[in-house]
């Protein structure tokens, strides 16, 4: 009697007595489900709740900057993607003054201003994942810049927004000054004076090699903050015209110096936007919008799937 008194007792708390007295082995699944009225929790409601789950330190957000938008990757210190929009009453307005910040990058915040821009680090990016100048120093590498300054000529303040550092990647020597310049050049000098405006998207991408019959991921690695170096650039464009259709062109080319006297033709880099989204794991267009395609090869029509 004194076991079963204490036992009852111990159960009124929980509103269950009659139940545990004839089933006393349900007795702490019971009293849990009286104490706390919910169903048990999932594992991972758990682990967020009472410690968080690990994350790149600048996964969630991309990086806001006044005309372009970069998602960083924090593993491998460089950009994922930068994202542009060039009009062309931004980059050829009217200025009989010229006022342009001078493209030869000799100048950042004006024509009086003979200091050079400066290469800046990110403080939104977490110090272990931060890239440095200094990442480069002594290595056969330049510093490439994703969203290019020549697109900012009359505005200082994206003009040297480009030379944060989470807008770099390690290049090749020369690689700017191949297909990967001209490329640059027939955007602007072609697509945005024909057009009501381009959107341009450019990263890096790290493909595999065939290297005694395994395939492998290889790359350089620079300085103490661990910097990538990709095998490969990407720029997936979408051109708005003057009617207001989309047209899609899409490019890949390795990061590689051109050789002297070669001629480049920009048609050899098109790439189909599949093969771009395989090696960088993004999907550019996850509503399936439809555009129209430059890409001779593609065909007449093309679908971002």
């Amino acid at each position: 009697m004194l076991h079963l008194t204490r036992f009852a007792a111990s159960t009124v708390v929980g509103g269950l007595s009659m139940l545990v007295l004839k089933k006393p082995n349900v007795l702490s699944v019971l009293t849990l489900h009286a104490a706390d009225n919910k169903e048990p929790c999932y594992v991972g409601d758990v682990i967020k709740r009472r410690v968080g789950f690990p994350q790149p330190t600048a996964c969630c957000k991309p990086l806001r900057f006044k005309d372009f938008i970069i998602s960083y990757d924090s593993k491998n210190r460089i950009p994922n993607w930068v994202y542009e929009h060039l009009q062309y009453d931004k980059l050829f307005k009217d200025d009989p003054c010229d006022r342009r910040v001078k493209v030869e990058r000799t100048q950042c915040a004006s024509n009086e201003d003979k200091e050079k821009p400066k290469f800046t680090p990110d403080c939104r990016i977490h110090g272990y994942h931060r890239a440095d100048a200094k990442d480069y120093c002594d290595t056969e590498y330049e510093m490439g810049l994703m969203a290019q300054p020549e697109n900012y000529p009359y505005d200082p303040e994206s003009f040297c927004e480009c030379f944060t550092m989470t807008n770099i990647v390690p290049q090749v020597p020369g690689f700017n000054c191949g297909a990967w310049f001209d490329l640059e050049c027939y955007i602007r000098e072609q697509l945005v004076r024909a057009s009501k405006g381009v959107y341009v998207c450019s990263g890096p991408l790290f493909l595999p090699i065939v290297e005694d019959d395994k395939t492998i991921k290889q790359y350089d690695v620079l300085g103490d903050g661990e910097v990538s170096v990709p095998t490969h650039f990407f720029k997936v464009i979408v051109i708005e015209t003057n009617d207001g259709q989309l047209e899609l062109e899409s490019y890949m080319m390795p990061n590689s110096s051109p050789e002297e006297g070669e001629e480049i033709n920009l048609e050899n880099f098109l790439t189909p936007l599949c093969q771009i989204e395989h090696h960088s794991g993004l999907i550019f267009f996850p509503e399936k919008k439809c555009f129209s395609s430059n890409n001779k090869r593609r065909g007449a029509r093309l679908h971002a799937l």
